[in-house]
């Protein structure tokens, strides 16, 4: 998600930050849960792909417990799609199930935070994003927002100097 993330998000104002935590897979999550302690009266919004969020997901019930509403946009793709590539790669003409290391089966995170009595919602369709996004924002609960993408679709490498 960090590809995603780091070549589409638009840094338009000169207070607005952007930390990408690209290589250490899963560790936005506490990051921004982090972030959010440190500054509380600003809003904290995550961007993560189902991946990433399994490494640390039971952290929803500590972000509920202490009130740390972040919002959470998770890209669930149903796998690590930036992954398959590499590991394709890496087992080249030989046939194998290294699907298995990338694939996962669905998995409803808009119930799995509702369940932590936090706010969940699914996104299947991008023009429900912006409703979605703004009652996150205002439910003042750790929000989770399951957005549904493709698995096939891969982010553009990222910007590299010439």
């Amino acid at each position: 998600s960090a590809q995603w993330s780091g070549n589409m998000i638009g840094i338009r104002q000169p207070r607005q930050t952007y930390h990408r935590a690209a290589g250490s897979l899963g560790w936005s999550f506490p990051a921004a849960l982090g972030a959010k302690c440190g500054a509380p009266d600003k809003p904290v919004v995550v961007f993560i792909g189902d991946g990433g969020f399994y490494y640390h997901a039971m952290e929803l019930e500590t972000a509920r417990r202490w009130g740390i509403n972040i919002v959470v946009v998770l890209n669930n793709n149903h796998g690590l799609a930036q992954g398959q590539r590499t590991i394709n790669a890496a087992y080249g003409n030989r046939q194998g199930r290294q699907q298995e290391l990338y694939e996962f089966s669905d998995f409803s995170f808009e119930k799995f935070a509702k369940e932590f009595d936090c706010f969940g919602a699914t996104v299947d369709n991008a023009s429900n994003f912006a409703k979605t996004f703004k009652a996150a924002l205002a439910s003042n609960k750790p929000a989770v927002i399951d957005v549904r993408t493709q698995f096939t679709a891969i982010a553009p490498d990222p910007w590299l100097p010439e």
